[in-house]
């Protein structure tokens, strides 16, 4: 990241994720970094959910193969991936409220266990795990998603805990759903979260069919907390089961983090994820707009998404313009990010971009 300066010398963008990116070669790695073993089967070879709403959950005698689960999703275009399983399910068994023991530390990992092994021009695979973590101020555990270690279990420990040991770990995390979590006391159960581990990346604004709306919300009022002097970076991710759903609640394929990468390996994964070098998408009932570039010159913003009927851009939490250039010289919030919408609620939302 770099400052962007206008041809005045002044700097309008502070912070800018997308300062150094060649839009012309940069790689566009659709990616899921919250996903679940597959608890039925499904057909590899099908981009629509499985499994369908008629059949009982858990039904299938035989317990399907998380291969099936990455083929499927390259099947339908991705090419990054974590199965970050919960730290209770280990080989199909659910083990939620029992005491820890040593066979819960585990990861679905590694992929060759499955046949499945990664590598150029195929899926890039990342090892990780959902976690959890107590928090005062909210009831019960919250979740947090480990990348790129083998930390397979919480252990009970605080989330402040459970993120520093995925930090001296050399691994990444972010909080999934935080929309789901009642918080009384507003963003006091985040901001020590945040301001002592780097590492924590960001926050879930999408997940599966848009089930916690209010993520965004958290999002937009953690950006003005820390401002420029702590990027929170924005993830999007199906956390699909596999589980038999109704229409309106599918979640295969809704909700993705699209990552600039300038190199297919999983270190140029979890580079692109530290960096904020990606835009999120949520289908809806549509398809989401690529943004086939974010530009700054001329104290302009320029977001170029020819698949968007609309463009608008939040700054603090609000709407403050809309259209696909955005003028910073009358803008006074501390960032600036955009909204491209597509058809049937789908939207592509790019990372912050935080002004002097």
């Amino acid at each position: 990241m770099r400052n962007t300066r206008s041809r005045a010398g002044r700097s309008p963008v502070a912070v800018n994720p997308y300062a150094d990116i060649d839009w012309e070669t940069t790689d566009q790695c659709l990616s899921q970094f919250h996903l679940h073993e597959p608890r039925n089967r499904i057909d590899p070879e099908s981009a629509t959910h499985d499994p369908s709403g008629e059949i009982a959950d858990g039904g299938d005698r035989e317990r399907p193969s998380p291969g099936d689960l990455i083929d499927k999703y390259g099947f339908a275009g991705y090419s990054a991936l974590a199965v970050t399983e919960h730290e209770y399910y280990v080989d199909g068994t659910k083990h939620k409220g029992d005491p820890f023991f040593e066979d819960l530390d585990v990861t679905s990992w590694p992929w060759s266990q499955w046949e499945r092994h990664g590598g150029a021009g195929d899926m890039i695979p990342i090892q990780g795990a959902e976690l959890r973590g107590t928090v005062e101020g909210i009831d019960g555990r919250h979740d947090i998603v480990s990348l790129g270690t083998d930390l397979g279990h919480g252990r009970g420990q605080s989330l402040l805990q459970v993120a520093t040991e995925i930090d001296e770990r050399d691994g990444v995390s972010f909080l999934p759903h935080p929309g789901r979590y009642p918080q009384p006391e507003g963003l006091n159960a985040y901001v020590e979260l945040f301001e002592r581990v780097d590492t924590v990346l960001g926050v879930e604004a999408f997940n599966g069919r848009d089930r916690y709306p209010g993520c965004r919300d958290i999002w937009d009022e953690l950006l003005v907390e820390f401002g420029s002097r702590r990027p929170i970076w924005a993830f999007a991710n199906d956390d699909y089961h596999a589980r038999p759903r109704s229409p309106e609640n599918e979640r295969f394929d809704r909700s993705r983090t699209v990552l600039l990468l300038d190199e297919r390996s999983p270190a140029g994964v979890i580079d692109a994820l530290r960096a904020g070098r990606s835009y999120i998408q949520y289908n809806g009932d549509g398809i989401a707009p690529a943004i086939d570039s974010i530009t700054v010159g001329d104290d302009r913003v320029r977001v170029t998404s020819p698949a968007a009927t609309s463009v608008r851009w939040i700054g603090d939490g609000k709407p403050i313009a809309s259209g696909a250039t955005l003028s910073l010289g009358d803008v006074s919030t501390t960032y600036v990010r955009a909204e491209a919408a597509g058809s049937s609620g789908a939207v592509s939302c790019t990372q912050p971009l935080f002004l002097s």
